[in-house]
């Protein structure tokens, strides 16, 4: 009995390699893969099951014997395999540079971006909504450093009689002298002593003279309100770009089947870097490795 299982055995393996050898036959004497070799590697798949010919299933058949190859996934999707992703290396399963780029490039457009094209939408609804935090906070400092530098300007047109201009240092004067004679005399002196460029002197369309010392005190303090809310508004900008450096970072780490990690090659040897959060002990991992 147990003979004669042998005997079956061994005749459904020796079928089985009968029909591998005219698959390989007819693919080295084909310029292609035709759909006669795609039905006798199914018959030699259905006859041999998961031992059937793994040469064609993880590489190329044909160049082995010096025929014209075919790819995994042309022939497991032909066979009802199923195939590879195209985002994706098949050797490693890291996702390609291409994909990374477009995920970076994407968050550096717009913070957030770059998540929701990774498919980590919670993420990007949280960088998106600091985003948008972010530059309505600026506008809201700047509409404060313009009300309040436009009330200081009325002030002293008020009790100096000062007016007549935009220009930012001739308001710096004002609060800084009690009137415009004084100013133009400090002008006069620094042009005997210096040689470097003095301003104009004030024309006497621009005058000004403080009705008092209090008023002029009062108006050094809204000077000095404006120029709170006027850095307060620029320094959101760098909040901004550390916003979106941080969204690029993340979505370069994240984009593909293993986040976090950052994937290359470079003269023959394969680089990863691999951030390691914590919050206890932060750090990063950088893996060089070559394959031979």
């Amino acid at each position: 009995m147990t003979n004669a299982r042998n005997r079956n055995r061994n005749k459904h393996h020796l079928g089985g390699l009968l029909v591998a050898a005219l698959v390989l036959v007819a693919g080295a004497a084909s310029a292609g893969l035709d759909r006669a070799s795609l039905r006798l590697l199914r018959a030699e798949s259905e006859l041999m099951g998961a031992a059937a010919s793994r040469t064609w299933q993880y590489g190329r058949t044909f160049d082995q014997i010096g025929g014209e190859g075919i790819e995994r996934d042309q022939v497991q999707d032909e066979v009802g395999g199923s195939g590879g992703d195209p985002g994706q290396d098949t050797a490693s399963g890291s996702v390609s540079t291409g994909t990374k780029v477009t995920a970076g490039a994407l968050s550096a457009i717009l913070p957030g971006a770059g998540q929701f094209y990774n498919g980590e939408k919670k993420k990007a609804y949280i960088m998106a909504g600091i985003e948008v935090a972010i530059w309505t906070t600026w506008f809201v400092f700047d509409n404060q450093a313009d009300n309040a530098t436009s009330d200081a300007r009325d002030y002293a047109h008020i009790f100096a009689g000062a007016g007549g201009t935009d220009e930012n240092h001739y308001w710096r004067a004002v609060g800084r002298y009690t009137d415009s004679d004084t100013y133009n005399e400090d002008l006069a002196r620094q042009r005997r002593s210096s040689t470097d460029p003095v301003p104009n002197d004030i024309p006497s369309a621009q005058s000004w003279q403080w009705v008092n010392t209090s008023r002029q005190v009062d108006y050094l303090k809204q000077m000095d309100d404006a120029d709170s809310a006027t850095s307060r508004r620029d320094f959101m900008i760098v909040f901004a770009i550390v916003n979106r450096l941080v969204s690029v970072v993340d979505a370069v780490l994240g984009a593909g089947g293993k986040p976090g990690s950052l994937e290359g090659e470079a003269m023959g040897m394969d680089l990863e870097l691999e951030m390691l959060p914590s919050w206890r002990d932060p750090g990063a991992r950088f893996v060089v490795s070559r394959s031979f």
